[in-house]
C-alpha cells in the first residue's frame, strides 16, 4: 500500500480586503482518501469552517478518510475547531494535543473517519523547521 497524488486545488478567498489562501490537495492511501490542507495562518476560523463546509463534498464521497494538514488555528481538547469537525463530518482528532510548532502552539493535526483501519499520529522532532513534522502510521484491522 501506498500514498498516491491525484489532484491539487486552490481556492482564494477576500475577507476585509485581504486575500486568503486554502490549499487542498487530494491523494490516496490504498481505498481511501487522504485530504491536505495548508490554511493560510491571517484566516479566521469562520473563513475556514466556511471553506472546509464548501468541499463537504469531497470529506463525504468516502467512509474511510483522513484529513491532515496546517489549520494555523488551536486544536486543544474541546477547540471551536474539533467540535466542527466532528459535528460537520463526523471526524475526530488522531494527532496528539501537543505543542507542533516552535511558538508552542497546537495547529497542525489529523482527523479522520476510519472504520477498518488503526491510526497512530506522532510528533516527530525537527531542528530544521518551525513545525514539527506529524508521522501517520495506517494498519488494517
Amino acid at each position: 500500500m501506498f500514498l498516491r497524488c491525484r489532484s491539487q486545488r486552490l481556492q482564494a478567498k477576500k475577507n476585509n480586503k485581504k486575500e486568503l489562501y486554502f490549499v487542498w490537495m487530494y491523494m490516496y492511501y490504498d481505498d481511501f482518501p487522504v485530504k491536505s490542507i495548508n490554511n493560510n495562518p491571517s484566516s479566521s476560523l469562520d473563513l475556514l469552517k466556511e471553506t472546509l463546509l464548501e468541499v463537504k463534498d469531497y470529506i463525504d464521497e468516502s467512509e474511510n478518510i483522513l484529513i491532515l494538514g496546517d489549520f494555523n488555528h488551536e486544536l486543544k481538547l474541546g477547540s471551536p475547531l474539533e467540535l466542527f469537525m466532528l459535528q460537520s463530518f463526523g471526524t475526530r482528532l488522531f494527532s496528539p494535543r501537543e505543542s507542533t510548532t516552535n511558538a508552542r502552539t497546537v495547529i497542525d493535526g489529523v482527523f479522520g473517519r476510519i472504520e477498518d483501519y488503526n491510526v497512530e499520529v506522532f510528533i516527530y522532532e525537527s531542528y530544521a523547521s518551525y513545525h514539527k513534522p506529524l508521522v501517520i502510521r495506517v494498519h488494517e484491522l
